[in-house]
This record gives structure tokens, C-alpha cells and sequence, in this order.
């Protein structure tokens, strides 16, 4: 179990760039990755861009931390586009804030901000207040107190899943340098085309048809010209 720290935006191998994973990667162990993934398990969304306040809190409390909310200061209000500035929250809460993490909506922004030190999925690292990537003149839409007594992993396996075809594609991809052949691959239709060497010169048996559906038909495409070379 982790104590409850501000830390840097942990990416991982499979990074979410937008803001709600990011700042529950910077108080959690997860990466942006694996924040988004249990958000996304969470609420059934099929992808994570915008995070809504019950997103962001459920994930929280999942790694049992409690999101309190902080009324706005003295003399001053939230709101999109009439509630006080970010630069003038700070004003208003200098020498409150020690010791403390608070999660800050503003400018359509999750950050946090912890004493005079900040981070965000913008600044990815901890930095100052005053650094020139905090959107101070962004107005505070709401505050929030973040606690726990030890920071925990979510029940919900948030690993990135294993690719199955991990090994058909090396291997796919060694026997092509290997040989010399080229391959186009299609991500957005899920499938490939396979070409043979140059240094073939008889009759290719896939002319007019070199779409592979898979990587195995791909494999095999190309086991068939490097036993052509080999002839």
C-alpha cells in the first residue's frame, strides 16, 4: 500500500494523452494506459477523451482515494466562464495548501496542484505554479480535496491485454528482412498485403492477389517465396 503523493504522469506503453487519466496516474501507481482502461471498464465507454467528474471520482475511490469537494474561498466563486481564475484561486488559497493535493477543474482541464508545485497531462512532470504551461487566467469550474490512508490497486485488472498475435508478427517480420520482401499492413481494415523480393524472377503465384487476412496467410505467403529463393 502507497501513501497518497503528487508524482509524475506515468505513460507506460500505451498512453492516453488526455487529462482525466493523467491525473490519476499522478496519484496512483497506474499509467495513463491503464487509468483510462479502468475508466473505460467502469462506465462501458469504448474510449476515453473527456472524463466527466463521476469518471474521474469512481476510479479514485477504486484506488481508495476520497474526492471531497472545496468550496470556492471567500469573496469569490466557481464557474466556467464568470468563477474566479486559477491565478486568483491561488492567490486566495497561498499558505492553505501545504501538504495537501487538490484536483482542480478549470479552463475544461483536470490538474492538480499540491502547495506551489502542479501537474498535469500538459506538463507530464511536476513543475511549478508559475510554470508557463499552467493556464492561470483558465476559470475554476470546481475544487476537489484528494485523501486516502493507503493508495491501492483497483479489484478490476487494468493490464494492458496480451497481443495474441505477438509471435506470428515477429516471426512475419524477421522472415521479410530476411528475404527481402515487402509487406503493406492496413490497421484501420485489419489486413495486409505481402510482396515478393525483387530477386525473384519466375512467376509470382500471388500476381493480382497479394492480400494476406491474417498473419499466418502472411507467413505463409512468404515461406512460399523463400522457398522459391531457395530453389
Amino acid at each position: 500500500m502507497a501513501k497518497l503523493k503528487m508524482r509524475p504522469v506515468e505513460h507506460g506503453t500505451d498512453k492516453n494523452r488526455y487529462c482525466g487519466p493523467s491525473v490519476i496516474s499522478a496519484v496512483t501507481t497506474l499509467t495513463t494506459g491503464e487509468a483510462a482502461r479502468l475508466i473505460r471498464l467502469q462506465s462501458g465507454k469504448r474510449s476515453v477523451k473527456g472524463t466527466s467528474t463521476s469518471n474521474v471520482r469512481r476510479a479514485l475511490k477504486s484506488c481508495n482515494i476520497k474526492m471531497t469537494f472545496v468550496p470556492a474561498p471567500t469573496g469569490s466563486r466557481y464557474g466556467r466562464s464568470s468563477g474566479v481564475t486559477l491565478a486568483r484561486w491561488l492567490k486566495l488559497t497561498h499558505g492553505k495548501r501545504a501538504n495537501r493535493i487538490f484536483l482542480v477543474t478549470a479552463g475544461w482541464h483536470w490538474q492538480l496542484v499540491s502547495g506551489n508545485r502542479y501537474v498535469c497531462g500538459r506538463t507530464g512532470e511536476i513543475v511549478s505554479i508559475r510554470d508557463k504551461k499552467v493556464k492561470r487566467r483558465a476559470r475554476v469550474a470546481d475544487v476537489y480535496e484528494l485523501t486516502s490512508d493507503s493508495v491501492t490497486k483497483p479489484d478490476i485488472d487494468v493490464r494492458k491485454p496480451k497481443d495474441p498475435n505477438a509471435k506470428i508478427r515477429a516471426k512475419v517480420y524477421r522472415l521479410r528482412d530476411k528475404i527481402g520482401a515487402d509487406i503493406e499492413v492496413h490497421r484501420s481494415y485489419g489486413d495486409m498485403f505481402v510482396y515478393p523480393p525483387t530477386s525473384i524472377s519466375e512467376e509470382d503465384p500471388y500476381d493480382g492477389d497479394h492480400h494476406a487476412s491474417c498473419w499466418n496467410t502472411a507467413l505463409e505467403m512468404l515461406e512460399k517465396y523463400q522457398k522459391m529463393l531457395a530453389d
